[in-house]
């Protein structure tokens, strides 16, 4: 399997499959792919695995894609101006991502949705909700605006706003503290909560945020 990152602001992705290779993806990212592709939507994960998919915001299915007639090409794009990135993850243990910055991956991935459901509204639209991706081979995520790679040494220790907090490595310990002030809390615009990541591992920031976004445009909104 190979691949090709288009653009700059609004990236593409282009996978070519061999055939009889297959890749998944979440629904709504497609943007084409060859007539030696097949597509099959589905219910991955059986009721339970759904149940969290649809309850954490994501979507209640998967798109499979795999090259049935000889090689094709499948590409897909992000929603949000931002930047695609490749990870490896026969290099990683396990990779938390935000909910709607998975893209896709190999079918050797594994995708599953951990954190607190119940906590979305507190956290900048995001809440405690991740993609899980765990497994060997290739999975792409979508970073809104810029990407910020930093590795955190063994201690070493970064307060993020959960809205600008991308993915993070699973080895990465991850803590919910919240703003100190009353004015800090209330008036800085910020939210009420920072994460506290502490490494040692790796950490993906983007520095567009959705819910900023929507702040922005929500006075524009109906008019």
């Amino acid at each position: 399997m190979d691949y090709h990152i288009k653009g700059s602001t609004m990236q593409s992705l282009q996978i070519h499959l061999e055939d009889g290779e297959s890749i998944y993806s979440e629904a709504g990212s497609l943007l084409s792919m060859s007539p030696t592709i097949e597509l099959n939507t589905n219910f991955t994960g059986g009721v339970g695995g759904v149940f969290k998919r649809v309850i954490s915001g994501n979507t209640a299915v998967l798109n499979h894609f795999k090259a049935v007639k000889g090689d094709g090409h499948v590409s897909f794009t992000t929603r949000m101006p931002g930047h695609i990135v490749s990870l490896k993850m026969d290099d990683y243990r396990s990779i938390h991502v935000q909910r709607h910055s998975f893209l896709c991956a190999e079918e050797t991935v594994a995708l599953d949705v951990v954190g607190n459901m119940g906590l979305t509204g507190f956290f900048g639209g995001n809440g405690l909700i991740y993609n899980k991706l765990e497994g060997s081979g290739l999975a792409f995520i979508s970073v809104d605006g810029e990407v910020e790679e930093l590795d955190l040494n063994e201690g070493e220790t970064l307060l993020v706003h959960p809205g600008h907090l991308a993915a993070y490595e699973s080895r990465v310990s991850f803590e919910v503290q919240s703003m100190k002030g009353f004015k800090n809390m209330f008036l800085g615009g910020d939210g009420l909560f920072l994460v506290k990541l502490t490494g040692s591992g790796k950490v993906w920031l983007h520095t567009l945020s959705l819910h900023g976004l929507a702040e922005v445009i929500k006075p524009y909104v109906g008019k």
